[in-house]
């Protein structure tokens, strides 16, 4: 088993009721929780320990991602009633007030944990090959990236080999947060969509029928 300085999670808020309730919440979970650590530290502190996930405000954000150490970092839960925009390789996922801030931890240290036991798993598909633990399709030509949402989004269509409803789609790839709507995944289907018709030079891989999406392998 991993020791627990081994899955961190820090917290930088600069929002002075979230850092309240936070500074009491961590306290528990680090008692109770014994494979996690979470670390509550402010922009003066002096990292020692790389973060795998940082729970931040929108007031934090900006200098964190510019910071050496963010190079490690896997994900931000970002708390903010708007979403930000940034040019980053970290995946920001925007989680608006109020929500139960048990639920959204319980979310994150799942995920974490998922994270770190996801076994590298290499598929064939026909003539190419899908990297899931490194997000990528490819072959002797081409080498593809999805972002995670895209990953996620072709392994749980790849795997379900069927046409795939959204409400579906949405329960298994978003989870905890329920204010996720349809067009939050007709964006990621779209993106991933296209990336796959524009690099693999294929077109109709990802279909849409009246029972959902549909990831067409025979023309992979």
């Amino acid at each position: 088993m991993l020791q627990k300085s081994e899955k961190i999670i820090c917290i930088r808020l600069q929002n002075l009721v979230l850092k309240k309730v936070f500074t009491e919440l961590i306290l528990i979970l680090n008692a109770e929780i014994d494979d996690v650590e979470f670390i509550l530290f402010n922009s003066s502190d002096k990292i020692t320990k790389l973060p795998h996930y940082v729970i931040s405000d929108k007031e934090s954000i900006i200098q964190l991602i510019d910071e050496d150490f963010s190079k490690t970092i896997k994900k931000i839960f970002l708390i903010s009633s708007t979403p930000i925009d940034i040019k980053t390789n970290i995946e920001i996922i925007n989680y608006d007030l109020p929500f139960k801030f048990l639920n959204f931890i319980e979310y994150i240290i799942s995920d974490l944990r998922q994270n770190f036991n996801k076994q590298n798993k290499i598929i064939s598909i026909n003539k190419l090959s899908y990297d899931e633990s490194a997000r990528k399709i490819f072959n002797e030509k081409i080498s593809l990236i999805l972002t995670e949402k895209e990953n996620e989004i072709f392994c749980y269509l790849l795997e379900s080999g069927r046409s795939v409803g959204k409400n579906v789609l949405l329960k298994n790839i978003w989870k905890y947060n329920e204010g996720i709507d349809t067009h939050t995944l007709e964006t990621h289907i779209y993106s991933l969509r296209k990336k796959l018709e524009k690099n693999l030079e294929i077109k109709n891989i990802l279909e849409h029928n009246d029972k959902g999406y549909l990831l067409n392998k025979t023309l992979l």
